[in-house]
């Protein structure tokens, strides 16, 4: 679901008789921690010769060696405290495919007649899974794409495991060096860093429907970023006489991976918080555009990119939304949730136009200190995890933000008993363009500068941005003499569905809608401004 869960380290040699030793370490810290260390034999011509593995899972230490000669791979298996010997018979050649190596898909592709091409069938042994089976590979045909922040062509190769009947495809750079592979059925993939390929575009789609008194008509559609991605968006616009037009709101996601409808992969769970907010404007004869951030959903890659650029697709959204037909371009607001509050802020200043900006449970702390102020309160909370690892894994965060906020590189190293919260490191070490802006953000700056009028919404039970932040916010604009409205809203969390506490985790994934409180202040706010 691209969230990052692990890393893979490999290294080979090739003797003078083409034979090829290699080893990979693979580190998975998703849920349980999983370490494994491979090493393996091919021969010339690719097929398996040997393979061992030593394993540590949960803390449960496993081995495997397995040998092939004579029609046999003879097997020593270690788990448990116990060894067990299994013999399995098959003629070769045998290709190796570790399910957990990528670098092994490379050498069924070297062993791929071109000439031939077609569909080419190959034995195959699993190792982890003791499984002797058959892999129909073809070759497909060029796709586009990038890698190492340049743009480059990849041949996908389609593969078929035959026995379950799984699609696995396969992307190699011109040299046949692999660069990534993808399990559509899993969701799961592996790449070399930087790898992605282009986007296709999604067919758009317009739907209508009733929301109050209003026919809406909701369409799919592109627009360009200033860097030329194109970004996939969702407009809905409500019914109105032909000589009329419509108020807007342009609705900015949070932060992470999340799409249009405000639902993120890492959750997993359909939140619908832009959604909801859409789908109430509607009833209220207010149009609104959402759109997927770059690097998700259906908008183009680019890979690490800085905060400023997610700033300016805000303001490439806006100009977009403003030429629509049908729209009032003097009435267009600018909502940002979260972190989408803090583009928000950002982009009134590329959008003088905008009539007015509605933040949503937007941070006031700066990132750098929101975010250990976050990991503190979440290991509060982790009872199996030491006071003394807690106190390291602080430490170690301290450091990687400091490095990145002044433009270094950060070191990390592995947490021994944190593995839910090395996740954050590895988030933030993944991403050091837009980390180090972000980092270097003063919401305090931007809020100051705003010269529109503000609607503030804070969520009372929110345990990401503090009910402090809200006041600060307000003592902020009030001070500083701003046009400003505000209310927290009482019972709710950070997307503002209903919670019973702050750490109520289950609250993030109830079917519940957004807060009406929340929704019809956000309308009036709209209607206050225009004057209607």
């Amino acid at each position: 679901n691209s969230a990052q869960i692990g890393k893979e380290r490999y290294s080979y040699h090739i003797d003078n008789e083409y034979r090829l030793f290699a080893t990979a370490e693979i580190n998975i810290s998703s849920g349980a921690r999983v370490d494994l260390f491979q090493s393996y034999a091919l021969a010339s011509d690719g097929s398996f010769s040997f393979y061992s593995m030593t394993a540590e899972v949960m803390g449960e230490k496993q081995s495997l060696n397995c040998a092939f000669k004579d029609d046999e791979i003879k097997v020593k298996l270690f788990r448990k405290g116990t060894d067990e010997n299994i013999l399995l018979r098959t003629g070769g050649p045998v290709y190796l495919l570790d399910n957990m190596n990528a670098n092994n898909f490379e050498h069924i592709l070297s062993a791929y007649s071109h000439k031939k091409g077609g569909s080419q069938s190959f034995k195959i042994f699993v190792p982890q899974k003791l499984m002797l089976g058959e892999l129909a590979l073809e070759k497909k045909g060029f796709v586009k794409g990038r890698a190492a922040g340049k743009r480059m062509e990849f041949l996908e190769y389609r593969a078929v495991e035959k026995t379950s009947g799984l699609e696995i495809f396969i992307y190699a750079g011109n040299s046949g060096a692999l660069a990534g592979v993808a399990v559509p059925l899993q969701k799961f993939s592996m790449s070399l860093e930087g790898f992605e390929l282009d986007k296709t575009v999604k067919p758009l789609e317009t739907i209508e429907f009733t929301a109050g008194k209003f026919k809406v008509k909701e369409s799919g559609a592109y627009f360009k970023a200033k860097d030329g991605l194109k970004l996939y968006s969702k407009i809905m616009l409500p019914s109105v006489p032909e000589s009329a037009r419509v108020p807007g709101v342009v609705l900015i996601a949070g932060s992470g991976p999340t799409d249009h409808n405000g639902n993120s992969a890492i959750l997993g769970a359909t939140i619908n918080t832009l959604r909801d907010i859409a789908e109430r404007l509607a009833e209220e004869g207010i149009a609104s555009m959402r759109y997927d951030k770059r690097n998700i959903g259906d908008s183009d890659s680019s890979g690490d990119s800085p905060f400023s650029s997610y700033v300016s697709d805000a303001v490439s959204a806006f100009n977009f939304f403003s030429a629509r037909e049908g729209i009032d371009s003097d009435s267009i607001f600018l909502l940002g949730h979260s972190e989408g509050g803090l583009i928000a802020m950002s982009a009134s200043r590329g959008a003088p136009k905008a009539r007015g900006v509605i933040l949503m449970a937007v941070p006031y702390t700066p990132f750098d200190k929101l975010i250990l102020q976050q990991v503190k309160y979440n290991l509060d909370y982790s009872v199996s995890i030491s006071d003394s690892d807690k106190a390291d894994f602080i430490n170690q965060l301290s450091d990687v933000i400091k490095r990145l906020k002044s433009g270094k590189k950060p070191k990390v190293r592995e947490t021994a008993n944190v593995p839910s919260m090395d996740v954050v490191v590895k988030s933030l070490v993944s991403q050091p363009k837009f980390v180090g802006e972000y980092l270097n953000i003063i919401p305090e700056k931007l809020a100051s500068a705003l010269k529109t009028p503000v609607l503030l919404i804070g969520a009372e039970l929110d345990s990401q941005v503090p009910v402090s932040d809200f006041s600060a916010y307000c003592d902020l604009f009030a001070a500083k003499g701003k046009r400003f409205s505000k209310l927290l809203v009482p019972g709710v969390n950070h997307v503002f569905k209903p919670a019973k506490a702050k750490n109520d985790v289950s609250s993030y994934l109830s079917g519940a809608r957004l807060s009406p409180a929340a929704l019809d202040a956000v309308s009036d706010f709209i209607r206050r401004c225009c004057g209607r």
